[in-house]
């Protein structure tokens, strides 16, 4: 029974192990900045529709890949790979999943306001924004933060949350893109670089297994 429970231990060690490196924080840092200079695809020369939409799919596409680089190439070198149990197999598999997720995620609250279908429910002002930030954003970042143990999200996830709200306070006073670019955009460098200060220190602290 004791070894058991030695066992989970270490499980739950080694899984909470894998948010010490700071490549999840630099992870969702980029994904909140490339939609901070998403609508900066009008000049690409395109409509601000389309040019918002390929920076976001390229963006995150490329952000979805440097996690899984970093983990494979920065990471397991230095803590090894662990097999997990069951729960921890259908968290990972769950974790997948919201990957993809957060590929269309943006997408999302964008063609939401596309449609207009607040305007519909005479939803409109401030009250917008906030709904949008607490319905694809806070929510599902908090329910990941719990299942993953991944408390720092709890933190973003409020943040990244109220960035909408943010850029319709910002906008009369620096207009369109920048306001969001500096309610996400910024906020999103700013974790990227808590994130590079955790990675820095976990380097230093594991040697690669190769050297």
């Amino acid at each position: 029974m004791s070894d058991q429970m030695d066992l989970k231990g270490l499980e739950k060690r080694a899984w909470r192990s894998a948010f010490q490196d700071g490549i999840w924080d630099i992870y969702f840092g980029l994904l909140f900045l490339g939609m901070g200079i998403a609508p900066f695809g009008e000049t690409l020369g395109l409509s601000e529709e389309l040019g918002t939409m390929i920076i976001v799919l390229c963006w995150n596409s490329m952000t979805v890949l440097f996690l899984i680089l970093s983990k494979k190439y920065i990471t397991i070198p230095r803590l090894g790979f662990v097999k997990f149990g069951a729960k921890r197999k259908k968290l990972k598999k769950k974790l997948l999943a919201f990957l993809v997720f957060n590929l269309i995620l943006a997408f999302v609250f964008f063609f939401v306001s596309i449609i207009g279908i607040f305007e519909s429910l005479n939803i409109g002002g401030f009250i917008e924004p906030l709904v949008i930030g607490l319905l694809l954003i806070t929510v599902p970042l908090s329910i990941l933060a719990y299942f993953l143990e991944f408390h720092r999200l709890y933190i973003y996830a409020i943040i990244f949350g109220m960035g909408f709200f943010n850029s319709e306070l910002l906008y009369p006073l620096v207009g369109s893109p920048s306001d969001l670019f500096l309610s996400l955009g910024l906020i999103g460098f700013i974790v990227i670089l808590i994130g590079l200060v955790y990675l820095i220190q976990f380097i230093r602290k594991y040697p690669s297994s190769k050297n």
